[in-house]
């Protein structure tokens, strides 16, 4: 198992060299700013690749099993409606009570689930 990281290893300092020597070769060639372009380029190049990489391997691609329980939302739009209702009152209000809803829905959604 050694091994096979430590020629993983050898293999990708190879890739980083070759691709650091075609990244200064570029700039030899004329072009101002190409350097730093390209630099991006695989920089991001890496990182999509990598994370693509790893979502796949997981098999998890969403939150499917933790179900959504609105009192979360219902915090924050109380708060919006508290600072709203100095400023414009029937917004204020009307945030009020989507949150009384909202928290409403949560609870029957926790006791219907248990």
């Amino acid at each position: 198992m050694d091994d096979r990281v430590a020629l993983a290893e050898r293999r990708v300092e190879e890739l980083a060299r070759e691709i650091v020597k075609t990244i200064n070769g570029a700039e030899d060639a004329g072009s101002p700013g190409v350097r730093s372009e390209l630099k991006e380029f695989t920089i991001g190049l890496l990182n999509d690749a990598l994370e693509t990489a790893e979502i796949v391997e997981s098999g998890h691609t969403g939150s499917d099993d933790i179900p959504f329980n609105p009192v979360g939302m219902a915090i924050p739009v109380f708060g919006a409606g508290a600072v709203l209702f100095f400023l414009f009152p029937p917004v204020g209000m009307l945030l009020f009570g989507a949150a009384v809803v909202m928290i409403v829905w949560g609870v029957v959604a926790s006791l219907v689930r248990r």
